[in-house]
């Protein structure tokens, strides 16, 4: 079994095997952040709609912003996975 574990570790580390959790990483955040978007939808338009705006402006402003911020944080994940680990002498 310690074999099974090292080989899917070596394997991890391997640009395909990077590639492979960057897949499965992305595919569980877009479920995520479809669940996610609906209510920070919800929460926009009933924002809004309590200060006296229209509520679509407020769906549309607060999935906008949901969105440049998850995109954001995805982006620089992707790129740390990607990112030569420094070896740190002492």
């Amino acid at each position: 079994m310690k074999q099974f574990w090292s080989k899917v570790k070596a394997f991890l580390t391997t640009p395909w095997g990077k590639a492979y959790l960057v897949f499965i990483t992305l595919t569980k955040l877009y479920i995520v952040y479809q669940w996610a978007l609906a209510h920070v939808r919800a929460f926009g338009g009933q924002a809004l709609a309590w200060v006296g705006l229209s509520q679509h402006y407020g769906e549309a402003a607060c999935a906008i912003l949901f969105t440049v911020v998850c995109g954001y944080y995805t982006a620089k994940a992707v790129m740390n996975i990607f990112k030569p680990k420094q070896i740190v002498s002492t």
